[in-house]
């Protein structure tokens, strides 16, 4: 990946599983996996309505969901903090939330498991590679 072509993407924090890679908990994780300190600001990816905000009992800890203007679906995971609430309109590049280490996470490497799992759906529920958004 060149990684110069995704400014935004390094300010957030390094890919350590990307789109449709292997993560040990999954075959093929449908998201984009990127790590960083807690507390690392979270952008939205694009333009939208907040539809959710809060843990969730199912590995993902602590969530955010936009739903985008094309109605994508956007969840972005494992955060420590939030900074929007359910029916908030937010624009591109606006934080959102703060990296985290909520739910399952841990770290590829052994380190300090802070990160940000950030997957894409389109209205039909099909995966959409977050790359495409930086």
């Amino acid at each position: 990946m060149n990684i110069k072509k995704y400014k935004n993407l390094k300010k957030i924090g390094n890919v350590t599983t990307p789109f449709n890679g292997q993560t040990k908990d999954e075959a093929v994780h449908p998201g984009l996996d990127i790590a960083n300190k807690t507390g690392t600001p979270i952008p939205a990816l694009a333009n939208g309505t907040v539809v959710a905000e809060g843990p969730v009992d199912n590995g993902m800890g602590n969530v955010v969901t936009l739903k985008d203007d094309q109605g994508n679906t956007h969840t972005y995971s494992h955060l420590s903090q939030f900074s929007v609430k359910p029916g908030t309109r937010v624009k591109k590049g606006q934080t959102i939330a703060k990296m985290g280490k909520s739910g399952n996470s841990y770290s590829p490497s052994g380190g300090d498991p802070s990160h940000l799992d950030v997957r894409i759906s389109d209205a039909y529920g099909r995966w959409i590679d977050p790359m495409l958004y930086f």
